[in-house]
């Protein structure tokens, strides 16, 4: 009897256990990161499947080493999340890692370890290596990823740029930034400089990248006006390439390649307009050089250009034939004069041209504003003026008028129909134009220098043969209206007088 219950009680015992082995908690499996990871950030994120519990609470502990036997393993409290985010853990370092589940009172096995390393360096992107000519705030940029990763977890990116292969030189630059990019400053010009970049954080800071090289452009390049350009006014706009980084430029321009006695002026832009420097048929040679805080540039390669001597006309062309009895007069542009002299006449002998008049600057061109003789050859020359300086005159143009009966009655189109008041304006003018067929005419108001003031198109015809001129913009004086219908002309004086 005593043999069966102590059997049974056996039996009882072993069922309790096998019961109590059946409700114990499972250990979690590790998803992230994988096992042998590298290339991880120092705020990588651990993370694991969950576990089914019987009913409670589960919970789970971690634990991360640089060891695996997990000697002095980091504490973490307990949660019951299914991740954990680290933090500022050290570039380059292989960390072990594991995780148990807790449910009341009952507690898991450890997990499989994993282990994982943190990535040691960034690579760098641009300036790429050997590059030249590049400004002394070249942008500097490392790459923001480890492989396809991001780089988080990180404070700042740092930068380093030196003449000095060691990076101990006077010259070295040290830059940080938020972001994966920055911009030095002030490197010395032609220099050949060595950089490198690293990240950090609060606790540590990764090794540093290799290192790359990249040459600072030693001196800017002239662009306009060409080299040995002629032909030039005395308003010449100069430019260069410009350089990034540099505060300003000094340019020099002298009559003499040495640039003996040359005038020296800084901008801040790079370009600069010749005003009030140049003379006529003067061969002018100019370069610039960049500055900065704490260097210059060598100068650049010089450029020449030489100034006009002359004017060169352009209309009505050299020989040209039934030409209008009004004609425009009109030559290339010099720049930067104050005025142009022209004259025409009726043989090439100007001792007393018929027309002698000053034209602004700012015109190359002359009207005619008295009618000239039919079929009558006209010769005509200008020059420029600067202070006391002039060119030389021009070439000596002809053009001949159209004959009389070039196909035109002049009578249709002249006093007889044409009514001009009133006279003196006070500041509106009215112009009929009889006739029976539509016509455009272009009138034009002049001052007696030939300068037009007003310029505007109207059309005259059955039932619209007068328009209104406002003239109340204009000074009081004396001026010239002329109508242009195709090739005929009127001219007739009139006075303003508000």
């Amino acid at each position: 009897m005593k043999k069966l219950l102590s059997t049974l009680l056996f039996l009882f015992v072993i069922t309790l256990l096998s019961l109590s082995a059946q409700n114990r908690i499972y250990p979690p499996t590790l998803l992230e990161p994988e096992n042998g990871d590298d290339g991880q950030m120092p705020d990588v994120v651990l993370s694991w499947a969950a576990v089914g519990g019987s009913g409670g609470i589960v919970e789970y502990e971690v634990q991360l080493d640089t060891n695996a036997s997990f000697p002095t393993s980091q504490p973490f409290p307990a949660q019951d999340l299914t991740g954990l985010q680290m933090s500022q853990l050290m570039f380059g370092e292989e960390y072990f890692w594991r995780v148990r589940s807790i449910e009341g009172t009952e507690m898991s096995d450890w997990s499989e370890v994993f282990s994982f390393i943190i990535f040691e360096t960034v690579t760098l992107k641009t300036p790429a290596n050997n590059a030249e000519k590049q400004p002394p705030n070249v942008q500097l940029k490392c790459k923001d990823r480890v492989g396809s990763t991001i780089i988080t977890g990180i404070d700042v990116f740092e930068f380093q740029a030196d003449t000095s292969e060691n990076f101990t030189s006077p010259l070295l630059y040290e830059g940080s930034s938020e972001t994966f990019v920055t911009n030095a400053s002030y490197l010395h010009f032609g220099e050949t400089y060595f950089w490198r970049a690293r990240v950090s954080h609060a606790a540590d800071a990764c090794d540093w990248s290799d290192t790359r090289i990249f040459s600072v452009i030693s001196r800017d390049t002239l662009e306009d006006p060409a080299n040995n350009a002629t032909d030039m006014g005395l308003e010449n706009v100069l430019t260069w390439g410009g350089i990034s980084g540099v505060v300003d430029y000094t340019i020099e321009i002298a009559d003499n390649d040495a640039f003996t006695n040359a005038f020296s002026l800084i901008v801040e832009e790079a370009e600069y307009t010749t005003d009030g420097l140049m003379t006529f048929g003067q061969e002018y040679f100019w370069r610039v050089r960049a500055n900065h805080a704490t260097d210059t540039s060598d100068w650049t390669y010089p450029f020449n250009f030489t100034t006009t001597s002359t004017v060169h006309l352009s209309s009505p062309e050299d020989g040209e034939m039934n030409t209008t009895i009004n004609p425009l007069l009109e030559w290339d542009m010099v720049t930067g004069v104050d005025n142009f002299q022209v004259q025409y006449n009726n043989t090439p002998n100007f001792e007393e041209p018929c027309c002698n008049e000053l034209i602004p600057g700012a015109d190359n061109f002359f009207q005619v504003v008295y009618i000239l003789d039919y079929n009558t050859t006209v010769y005509w020359r200008a020059r420029a003026m600067k202070d006391l300086d002039t060119t030389s005159w021009s070439d000596v143009w002809e053009f001949t008028t159209r004959p009389i009966d070039f196909g035109i009655e002049e009578s249709s189109f002249g006093a007889d129909n044409i009514s001009i008041y009133p006279n003196p304006s006070h500041g509106k003018l009215f112009i009929d134009i009889a006739g029976d067929e539509n016509a455009e005419v272009n009138v034009y108001i002049m001052d007696l220098l030939g300068h037009v003031h007003v310029q505007q198109e109207m059309m005259f015809g059955m039932g619209n043969t007068s328009n209104t001129l406002d003239l109340s913009k204009l000074a009081n004086g004396l001026y010239i209206i002329k109508l242009n219908r195709g090739d005929q002309s009127y001219s007739h004086k009139i006075t303003i007088h508000k």
